[in-house]
Formats: C-alpha cells, sequence, structure tokens
C-alpha cells in the first residue's frame, strides 16, 4: 500500500501527501513528502466525507459521496471513497487522501486516484 501511494505522489504534479483513511478517521497508511500531520488530515477529512454524505442524504436523496475537495490556501485537500472495480463493497469505509499546494494539477489527481484503485484493489484482495 507504501508503494501506492508514493507512486501517487510521483505522479500527480503538486502533491506532497497521499493516505488511506477510514469515515472514523484513522490513519491506515500514509506518506509524505514534507512534514504534515497526516493523522490530523484524515480525521479532518473523514469528518467533512461524514457531513458531505450526510447533507446529501438529507437534501439530495442520495448518501453516495465518492469525492470531495476543500480548496484552501496553502493546502489542497481531495478525498476520494476507495471502491473495488467490480463485486461486493467490503470496505466501504476506506478514502485515499491526497494533499497537495495550490498549484496542483487536480486532474491528475483525479486520474491517478481512479487509476491507483486497481492496484489498490490488488493489495487488498479484492477480485478484478
Amino acid at each position: 500500500m507504501e508503494e501506492l501511494l508514493q507512486s501517487l505522489l510521483d505522479r500527480v504534479e503538486g502533491a506532497f501527501a497521499a493516505a488511506i483513511g477510514t469515515l472514523e478517521g484513522l490513519l491506515v497508511e500514509g506518506v509524505r513528502r514534507r512534514r504534515v500531520d497526516l493523522e490530523a488530515a484524515v480525521a479532518e477529512h473523514a469528518a467533512l466525507l461524514r457531513q458531505a454524505r450526510a447533507a446529501y442524504a438529507a437534501s439530495l436523496g442520495t448518501p453516495g459521496v465518492e469525492e470531495l475537495l476543500v480548496a484552501g490556501y496553502p493546502v489542497v485537500g481531495y478525498a476520494r471513497m476507495v471502491r473495488p472495480l467490480s463485486g461486493p463493497r467490503p470496505w466501504e469505509d476506506l478514502f485515499l487522501l491526497l494533499l497537495m499546494g495550490p498549484e496542483a494539477n487536480l486532474g491528475q489527481a483525479r486520474l491517478a486516484s481512479a487509476r491507483g484503485m486497481e492496484g489498490l484493489a490488488e493489495v487488498v484482495g479484492w477480485p478484478t
């Protein structure tokens, strides 16, 4: 899993940290290029994902939030729910978090994280 996260950092221009976390706010695995509190970042983004999920369920009738982008300065946070490509979804509480600078390429972040799901599926034993 660490290699997958490091690969994401290498592919996404402007990214300086990547992590897998749970919706309960626990850090599962993380890598970083500069000093950053990944445990706190995962906990905060988990809370935001839970709140977004609740808001979408209440107002739009869908509890499915797949991606969340928080654009701040000097940090941009991109969270994406971890989903298997097919079959059952036993890990629905996991998400990928990329922390980036404001100059980061958000298109690369979305594309690389989507492609990274294939590698993650192999790591956690999902059928591909």
